[in-house]
């Protein structure tokens, strides 16, 4: 059973299903993919709510330039860096506790 040449039936892009592919939804008696594996990511992704979009973002405390995934023109709250959110939360988290002296 060689490699089956297929066409995306989202993007008309040509895609293979491998040997083992075959095998594997023939064994299992499914169909086989109608889209390509991009198509198929992206559509597992937007059933995940994931399709969101990305903004550069500046961080308050050092100005290191980050990506985040909610609109920095539309937020209130502080935009921190991974390394000055983990240094905020150490220094007030309150679940966090130094040992009592003894």
């Amino acid at each position: 059973m060689p490699n089956l040449t297929q066409n995306c039936s989202k993007c008309t892009r040509q895609f293979y299903i491998l040997e083992q592919e075959q095998f594997f939804l023939k064994q299992r008696e499914m169909a086989f993919p109608a889209q390509c594996p991009t198509c198929r990511q992206k559509r597992r992704l937007k059933l995940r709510g994931e399709d969101r979009l990305l903004f550069k973002a500046t961080c308050k405390k050092c100005t290191k330039e980050i990506i985040v995934s909610y609109d920095p023109t539309k937020v209130t709250n502080t935009i921190l860096c991974r390394e000055d959110f983990q240094q905020y939360l150490m220094e007030n988290d309150f679940i966090i506790k130094e040992p009592l002296p003894e």
